[in-house]
């Protein structure tokens, strides 16, 4: 796909690692094959329930924190993102 092959070739000749030069060639072939990365607001549904955390029977386990990511969301309407409402 495009220059893939060209530029993983100077990525190695630089020294690069392969998980990083496996991303690159992964998201340039997105980049040439027209993927915006955008998820129509059309495809977006809202969530109708989420049960309370103190329903749920779940095990404590420190060891997860490493793995735990937040997102926070600032609350705005997303039309910075291209959506028309409320998120």
């Amino acid at each position: 796909e495009g220059h893939a092959d060209e530029f993983k070739r100077k990525m190695e000749a630089a020294g690069l690692s392969a998980p990083a030069i496996s991303a690159f060639v992964r998201q340039y072939g997105k980049l040439v094959r027209g993927d915006t990365g955008l998820v129509p607001e059309s495809d977006i549904e809202p969530v109708e329930a989420l049960p309370d955390l103190d329903s749920l029977d779940v095990a404590e386990d420190l060891a997860l924190l490493d793995r735990t990511v937040v997102l926070k969301l600032n609350g705005g309407l997303g039309t910075g993102m291209g959506l028309q409402g409320p998120k």
